[in-house]
């Protein structure tokens, strides 16, 4: 069956108002387009800034993702060699970086693409989470990017109210995709997966216990020094640190929810003992365990307490 998001030609261009730059995300451009086997491209049509040819290239002043969905082409920029581009694959766009890309003669190609910018998506840059070196994805899911590109010119087409940020939020879920798969080849294969998925299971039903993640390590048959590596590589956070914001969420959901001591909460929640609990909730939080149980209750806090009375224990 036909992808329903290629079946004909589509593009809009976006003003861009004070309070879409507030929100520190917009879109610039989106659309669709079938280029057929042996098809000029690109078509004309594109305003200014946008069109381009293959002799001279492009230089964008906005990032973009341009998503194949049939049919092949090249792609090549001034960080990237000439690469072939295959259905599945998303090639991202960089502002200020020069390219050039175009179908195959011999068989066209589907392209749906987002243009976006702003703080928020430079600083997604900024922090290394995507590079021009590497502008070329294969992220799987293809069928979660047909619906999102299907269900992004809907609303475009519906012009809903606030479309800015609603075209913000499928941007941001597809450039989600990208890094989660991008994270997912530098983590290993489905066997570095299964680890990682066994060491969460454990920690979110096991906090209790006091796991120490090294012997976590030792108990799922690898190093420690790989374990970490690929935990980091799935969540951000070591494992050591991932279980300890582990037990500081549920240290907050049993303060909040039950009348537990503060004592009685360090040993639920797998910490060593109560006053090092304290000072790391403090730490965290700003606030003892007593006093955000007090706050999220709506409790009024004591404002003046004698400097010569001892702290009451466990805050």
């Amino acid at each position: 069956m036909e992808p329903v998001a290629a079946q004909k030609g589509f593009s809009r261009y976006f003003p861009v108002s004070v309070r879409d730059r507030k929100w520190g995300w917009h879109v610039t451009t989106a659309g669709q387009m079938r280029m057929q086997p042996g098809q000029a491209y690109p078509p004309p049509g594109h305003p200014k800034g946008y069109n381009f040819d293959w002799t001279k290239g492009r230089v964008l002043d906005s990032h973009a993702l341009v998503y194949i969905s049939r049919g092949s082409g090249i792609f090549e920029s001034r960080h990237s060699a000439r690469q072939v581009i295959d259905a599945g694959q998303v090639m991202f766009l960089f502002p200020g970086v020069w390219h050039r890309y175009r179908p195959d003669p011999q068989t066209g190609w589907d392209e749906h693409w987002v243009g976006f910018d702003g703080v928020m998506a430079r600083s997604w840059v900024k922090n290394k989470f995507f590079s021009s070196r590497a502008p070329v994805f294969k992220p799987g899911q293809e069928e979660k990017w047909l619906t999102l590109f299907t269900e992004l010119l809907t609303v475009i087409k519906l012009n809903r109210p606030a479309l800015q940020q609603v075209m913000a939020g499928f941007t941001a879920q597809m450039l989600g995709l990208l890094y989660s798969g991008q994270q997912a080849g530098l983590a290993g294969d489905d066997q570095a997966l299964l680890i990682v998925q066994k060491a969460i299971t454990r920690m979110q039903t096991e906090l209790e216990k006091g796991l120490n993640a090294q012997a976590l390590a030792r108990e799922l048959n690898v190093s420690y020094s790989s374990f970490r590596h690929l935990f980091q590589q799935h969540t951000g956070s070591s494992p050591h640190q991932y279980l300890l914001e582990l037990r500081l969420v549920r240290a907050r959901n049993l303060l909040t929810e039950t009348s537990l001591s503060v004592k009685e909460i360090s040993q639920q929640t797998g910490f060593e003992d109560e006053h090092y609990f304290c000072r790391f909730f403090k730490m965290k939080t700003g606030l003892t365990p007593g006093l955000w149980r007090s706050r999220s209750m709506g409790r009024p806090a004591l404002k003046h307490i004698s400097a010569r009375k001892p702290p009451v224990r466990g805050e």
